[in-house]
């Protein structure tokens, strides 16, 4: 499992991406195999038709009475090639000397807390000082077991350096749960914009992403005059938000979201400042506290290994991530991107106000080494078409035209489709473009197929203009799929259209689990059940049913309906544990239907599969019989959730007494602390004495959250 707590940037000169001389990854730790190294790459760049041509093109127009553009570029995140990574491997490999160090010296200090526990039993406050050490390591009880085996006294911090060295590097890419592109344009006082790409890129590879946008006005001038190359204040930036898999380091983030607050803060927002600053609206719901996002660290940056930059940017991070998870908790609520700096199409502002009256309170808490759908967002300015292709050349990709111009008076629309087709299980898309009787176009794309096609050339009739209607029919593969048929549609001026699959009939949520690796230590299997219909516009219900295990990841729901998706997709989620007990589970701040009893539901597309007992907690137990003659202890502790009807119990036995026998362990895995997630522990023991085999038998609450249990008879 990727681990953020061990992260180092590595910097690789290299001549392979045009338009910068050094490159940059950054590489995640894996929290058990020392040698695996997950590697992101940071810096977005052009995709190269050859060694030094981007695919860019700039189209600036203008009449009488409009000005714009169109802009068309592909960028990628590149994965590294054999010959990099051997490059990344030996910088990784000097680079890690201060973090391992760092690691070393919390071992040191766990091992030692364990045994000054150890040797003090009933001391809880050396009891706290080991369960805060032990969490500070990252470590398992497997882990943590073998340090303390391998523990020298005489030795210093440092002895477990070797231990903690990677003896060959394995360079890894990690596995994405969701990915979005973004173009960034900001001009500081004026305007900041986030432009996300109608096609998102896949999660794979180099994660090649088409942008296709249209411009007007001074939107235009910007793009072209930063990427041509002139000297001024305002940039054009590339960034992608990926989703994956990792260990939450030694801190603890909790996140809420007012409702209430939240409607206060909207009643103020009009729609002209929505416009002007979606950076002042995002401040001002978090500085009313409508959003809070608490980061709390336990270590220095010195303990963690990490310079101090380092140490900001990664509590950074870690607060980004919180607010992410607000923002994912909402969209799951309303359906909308709640991320505030994407909604800025033409109705976004009313959409997320109405929306927002839907929404509820909520509060969660991560803790250390819990297994969460972490954020990173590799984000890069994007260097001038000048310094790639030099002056001389600049001609070659920006165009200007003026539309009264005769040799202009034509169009040839393009358009873009989903280019993971086969994951939403299409068959074929068909376009049907028209001008007028005369010009009309049919394209078609499949998932082999799917790159962009222009219709033909239509040369403009002045009582026609530059409007033009087009419709699509979406295929599904299935005996019972029914096509997606969009009507009829009409663009006005934009030569670009993009065509989402995603929202084109089809019921679809993509499932990811969050139980790697602690979480199949405690459960076999998790059943997924989902389920959707929606009576008013005659769409059947169709249930599925899947068995996940730590082997068989989840598949999504896929659910072709023809008609638009207006109903949550509803879900359960059954969790078997190893011990034969289980439990139905849905996590706070999801939002839930008395009609559906057991289910949560979501109005967006993903559902996290969270592992319901994320906190492993160590139990000291103590034994002070006070009988002769013992001849055996037998004691059972049970863990009772009353809102699940879940309960986990452990049992010992007992056949010898000398003290250290006497004080025992049991690790036991709970839930989030949670007003909702109220916990009753208790234990029953019984001691066997005298030649007549004698019993006694005390039965106790264990109180509060205190970790050591003392059992006298």
């Amino acid at each position: 499992m990727l681990t953020t707590a061990l992260q180092q940037s590595v910097k690789i000169a290299t001549d392979k991406y045009l338009g910068i001389k050094e490159y940059a990854f950054t590489c995640y730790g894996d929290s058990i195999d020392k040698n695996i190294y997950y590697v992101v790459p940071e810096i977005p760049v052009f995709v190269a038709r050859d060694a030094k041509s981007p695919y860019f093109m700039f189209y600036k127009y203008r009449s009488e009475d409009t000005q714009g553009g169109y802009a068309q570029f592909t960028v990628m995140l590149p994965q590294p090639d054999s010959e990099m990574k051997d490059k990344i491997s030996i910088e990784l490999l000097g680079e890690l000397k201060k973090p391992l160090l760092a690691k070393s010296t919390l071992i040191v200090k766990y091992v030692q807390a364990e045994l000054a526990s150890v040797a003090d039993p009933e001391n809880a406050t050396k009891k706290a000082a080991m369960d805060t050490a032990l969490r500070n390591t990252g470590l398992n009880d497997d882990q943590a077991a073998r340090f303390v085996a391998l523990y020298d006294s005489n030795q210093g911090n440092d002895q477990f350096v070797l231990e903690l060295t990677p003896t060959k590097i394995k360079l890894e890419v990690p596995r994405l749960t969701s990915a979005q592109a973004s173009l960034i344009l900001d001009s500081n006082e004026k305007f900041y914009r986030q432009i996300p790409t109608t096609v998102s890129p896949s999660g794979l590879g180099d994660n090649n992403t088409v942008f296709s946008l249209s411009l007007t006005g001074e939107g235009a001038t910007l793009f072209e005059q930063v990427l041509k190359g002139t000297d001024t204040n305002s940039s054009v930036g590339i960034r992608f938000d990926f989703n994956l898999d990792a260990s939450l380091p030694a801190a603890k983030v909790t996140v809420s979201y007012d409702s209430e607050i939240t409607k206060s803060v909207t009643q103020d927002i009009s729609y002209h400042t929505w416009s002007a600053d979606e950076k002042k609206i995002e401040r001002e719901y978090i500085e009313k506290g409508a959003i809070k996002v608490d980061v709390q660290t336990g270590l220095s940056y010195d303990e963690m290994g990490m310079t101090q930059e380092q140490y900001n940017k990664w509590k950074e991070g870690l607060a980004a991530w919180g607010q992410k998870q607000v923002e994912q908790i909402l969209s799951s609520q309303t359906g909308l991107d709640m991320s505030l700096e994407l909604l800025n199409d033409a109705d976004g502002f009313d959409k997320f106000k109405s929306s927002l009256s839907e929404t509820k309170s909520f509060t969660r808490v991560y803790e250390e080494n819990s297994v969460v759908s972490f954020s990173i967002a590799p984000q890069t300015q994007l260097p001038s078409i000048q310094s790639i292709v030099g002056e001389a050349n600049l001609k070659d990709y920006f165009k200007e035209y003026d539309l009264n111009d005769p040799f202009y008076q034509y169009i040839q629309p393009e358009f873009f489709v989903t280019q993971d087709l086969a994951k939403y299980n299409v068959a074929n898309i068909v376009v049907t473009a028209i001008y007028d009787k005369d010009n009309q176009s049919t394209l078609q794309f499949s998932p082999g197929d799917s790159e962009a096609k222009k219709t033909g050339k239509w040369f403009i009739k002045p009582e026609l203009g530059r409007a033009f209607k087009y419709s699509y029919t979406v295929n599904f593969t299935g005996m019972q799929a029914k096509p997606y048929h969009s009507g009829e549609l009409q663009s006005d001026q934009d030569l670009i259209i993009s065509i989402n699959v995603a929202d084109c009939g089809i019921v679809y949520a993509d499932i990811a689990t969050l139980l790697d690796p602690m979480g199949w230590k405690v459960f076999s299997q998790v059943v997924i059940k989902t389920q959707y219909s929606d009576p008013d516009k005659g769409v059947k219900l169709k249930t599925n049913s899947q068995v996940v295990s730590e082997s068989t990841p989840p598949q999504p729901f896929i659910y072709p309906i023809g008609v638009d998706v207006d109903k949550p997709i509803y879900f359960s989620t059954d969790y078997y544990a190893l011990d034969g007990d289980s439990l139905t589970y849905i996590p706070s701040g999801v939002e839930t239907s008395p009609q559906l009893p057991g289910y949560g539901l979501i109005r967006g597309h993903q559902i996290l599969v969270a592992n319901a007992l994320p906190k492993s907690q160590k139990y000291t137990i103590i034994f002070k019989p006070t009988q002769k003659d013992i001849t055996l202890i037998t004691y059972e502790m049970v863990v009772y959730y009353p809102k699940w009807d879940f309960t986990q119990s452990q049992s010992l036995a007992l056949t010898e007494f000398d003290s250290k026998s006497l004080t025992q362990y049991l690790t036991f895995d709970l839930m989030q602390a949670d007003k909702e997630n109220e916990v009753k522990i208790h234990y029953i023991s019984t001691v066997y004495y005298g030649a007549d085999n004698q019993e006694e038998t005390v039965e106790k609450e264990v109180k509060g959250t205190s970790t050591i249990v003392v059992v006298t008879y």
